[in-house]
């Protein structure tokens, strides 16, 4: 969620700097760019158990051809977590799609190297426009996986319904027919909506926004910054968060110990203390409907 960290002139570097301040550290941010790889491997370990399907996630995980097949070892727990987690995003996301039509736009932020576009594609879902939103270190990381030559073919997906080939932007941002990869801080409304709006985001369409354990790393005054900006910017728009609740009880203790001895800051953790406490972020912004 940061902007490309090379080739900037001494002034771009400046200013991109005194941000960087402003919203978190390096230290910070590399450490919630960790949360990625983590991630990754344990939705691996989840599919190569049988959990669920994803013919695309081998494609992402980060190990050279000899070890790509290995066995990845997690506790059950958390590979039923991920399944969990992928089953009820992608519940509501073909609820949004059958109800919304094929007009929509899916916005994915925070996305990682999630696979969710590739597996909605394989499937013949139909949208306008789908754009993952990641730090920029991320994106580029996520770029250079897409265009690694490999079985399945993931640029070959992405073309297949557009005339427009495939083109990047500072080695961050990537724009081809519906699929868009751009690298911005959600922290930064400013450099936020830029990034949308070259990806050709139409905020006049219905729009369902992704959110898997974003939110959390960013203190209460900056999610709720970025929450107005879309309630203001979008009149139609469905935001799926999943995050952490509860988080005085013994495993909420037990998570925070592990995440702090791996230098992860929860910053907005005061906003996850139940479920009132994520409600009320909501209606603070304005009108809005909980399900």
């Amino acid at each position: 969620m940061a902007e490309p960290e090379a080739d900037w002139d001494q002034g771009k570097l400046s200013v991109t700097m005194g941000e960087r301040r402003r919203s978190g550290s390096f230290t910070d941010d590399y450490s919630i760019h960790k949360t990625n790889d983590d991630a990754t491997y344990c939705k691996r370990a989840a599919v190569q158990l049988g959990y669920y399907d994803d013919p695309f996630i081998n494609r992402f995980v980060q190990a050279s051809s000899s070890t790509n097949d290995m066995p990845i070892r997690r506790d059950p727990e958390i590979s039923r977590g991920y399944w969990a987690r992928v089953k009820a995003f992608r519940t509501l996301i073909d609820q949004f799609l059958q109800k919304a039509g094929p007009s929509c736009q899916i916005l994915n932020f925070g996305a990682g190297f999630d696979t969710l576009y590739w597996r909605l594609k394989e499937e013949g879902a139909k949208f306008r426009r789908y754009v993952d939103v990641d730090f920029s270190s991320v994106t580029a990381k996520k770029i250079r996986m897409i265009r690694k030559p490999g079985k399945p073919d993931l640029v070959s997906i992405i073309a297949n319904d557009s005339s427009t080939e495939l083109y990047e932007s500072g080695h961050t941002d990537l724009h081809g027919g519906d699929y868009h990869v751009v690298g911005a801080d959600l922290r930064q409304a400013r450099e936020l909506h830029e990034k949308l709006v070259a990806a050709e985001v139409d905020f006049s369409l219905p729009t369902v926004i992704v959110c898997e354990c974003v939110l959390i790393y960013m203190a209460e005054e900056q999610s709720a910054s970025l929450l107005k900006y879309l309630a203001d910017s979008f009149p139609t728009v469905c935001f799926i968060n999943y995050e952490q609740v509860n988080l005085s009880d013994t495993f909420g203790a037990v998570m925070q110990r592990n995440l702090n001895t791996r230098g992860i800051n929860l910053a907005g953790m005061a906003a996850c203390q139940s479920l009132e406490s994520q409600k009320k972020r909501y209606f603070e912004i304005g009108e809005c409907s909980l399900f």
